[in-house]
């Protein structure tokens, strides 16, 4: 077993090339460029093309993150994927993802749903098999939200975008995992119903028409958020025996720049410490802190030293945070 510390050895990033922006969904429903970016900060978000899903997009990241990693593909031991929106119930992704990159029978792959919090519930999980196990996991995002969308309901479809995100974690002088946590409590109100099941039982009623777009009731979701923002800051920070002032970048859930504001504020940080993309790509969900870890680390953001906490949350409802030190 290595005597280095497990953390973060590489990010990899994929965002589809379409995009869409809020003058785009002027012309599908009822919306304003003005109006979503007043409550949400979101100026445009990314589709997947026809030739895309979560499998081929969580392939593109992880095949940059390996690469940014320097770890030879057969070091790995396990791939854990977090996403909401796979288009096929089995096999996994994260087995699609591991045939894509010629890596069958050679690891352990396996999907966790945890909303948007699904990275840092892979990324939980995965430290705590490395530490048992030794060697490296791939630990991927991806989500194609937009394809559970119901583009006549504003309230929903102009939030969130497709793309999926990646690290390489294990032992490693670049970085150190030094606390985390995940949490989850029951809550209605963000959901999407599948009812394929249902509708395949001979010895069940026959369900009304189904509707398998997702549903969220705005308001409560953005309180819980709120919530689930500060409590993860607390929470993290006595886990990590850590001081607001030793913070020096934050990385919240992508979902809404009101609620990065609330983040910075509680923090008592300045938003040029917390990392801002929403307005290019919306809600990514499970993508959401890869992609911005990718991003922060590529454009020198997080730099030698810097403590860095990732906190996410999402449908079910979930909350999660990390923090890490980025050491090189």
């Amino acid at each position: 077993m290595s005597s280095l510390p497990i953390g973060i050895l590489g990010t990899g990033a994929y965002l589809p090339e379409r995009i869409l922006t809020n003058a785009d969904l002027e012309k599908l429903v009822d919306t304003s460029d003005q109006w979503i970016r007043e409550r949400t900060g979101i100026r445009e978000r990314r589709v997947a093309g026809p030739d895309e899903d979560v499998a081929t997009m969580g392939v593109a990241a992880a095949r940059q993150a390996l690469e940014n990693s320097g770890i030879a593909p057969d070091d790995l031991r396990y791939l854990i994927v977090g996403s909401n929106t796979s288009n096929y119930m089995y096999p996994a992704i994260a087995i699609r993802i591991q045939h894509g990159l010629g890596l069958d029978h050679k690891l352990a792959a396996f999907d966790l749903q945890a909303g948007c919090s699904g990275f840092n519930y892979a990324l939980y999980v995965a430290e705590s098999l490395l530490k048992n196990d030794g060697g490296y996991a791939l630990v991927i995002g991806t989500d194609t939200n937009t394809r559970m969308l119901d583009f006549s309901d504003r309230s929903t479809c102009i939030l969130f975008g497709d793309g999926a995100g990646a690290v390489v974690i294990g032992p490693t002088d670049r970085s150190r995992l030094l606390a985390s946590f995940l949490a989850s409590a029951y809550n209605g109100k963000l959901y999407l119903k599948t009812e394929f099941s249902e509708l395949n039982s001979p010895f069940l009623p026959k369900p009304t028409p189904v509707n398998n777009y997702m549903f969220m009731d705005g308001p409560e979701i953005f309180k819980f958020a709120v919530r689930a923002v500060q409590e993860s800051l607390q929470r993290i920070l006595a886990q990590a025996q850590m001081t607001r002032e030793e913070i020096d970048f934050l990385i919240i859930h992508q979902a809404n720049y009101r609620i990065l504001e609330t983040g910075a504020r509680f923090a008592k940080m300045p938003m040029d410490k917390v990392y801002v993309n929403v307005d290019r790509y919306g809600n990514t969900s499970a993508a959401s802190i890869p992609i911005a870890l990718h991003e922060a680390l590529v454009e020198g953001k997080i730099k030698k030293n810097h403590k860095v906490i990732l906190i996410s949350f999402g449908a079910g409802v979930t909350w999660a945070a990390t923090a890490l030190e980025w050491l090189i």
